[in-house]
């Protein structure tokens, strides 16, 4: 018998600007267990308003350069292999630019 994969729960935490855009701080996100940061990160782009996606990927739909990812206060790579865990908690962070 095949061992079902089970939901788990992830929090996404929205930083400075991307805040204001999400319209909250925080996003609930529910993930098949096994997930990982990517496939966290197609999901919140899916389900995220036009504006805030724009913000968060190019027309290509890869993240933009300025848009750092956390997991539980440790910044990862989006294609990090790594599952998350029941719990994780990812920040999306808009690096500042300008001069």
């Amino acid at each position: 018998m095949e061992k079902a994969n089970l939901p788990v729960n992830v929090s996404v935490h929205y930083t400075a600007h991307l805040k204001k855009v999400a319209g909250r701080v925080t996003q609930a996100l529910i993930v098949e267990e096994g997930a990982t940061l990517s496939a966290c990160f197609t999901k919140i782009c899916d389900t995220a308003p036009a504006e805030l996606r724009a913000l968060l990927v190019d027309e290509q739909q890869h993240l933009r350069p300025a848009i750092l990812l956390c997991v539980n206060d440790q910044q990862r790579p989006l294609d990090d292999p790594a599952p998350l865990s029941e719990g994780a908690e990812i920040t999306l962070l808009a690096a500042i630019s300008g001069g």
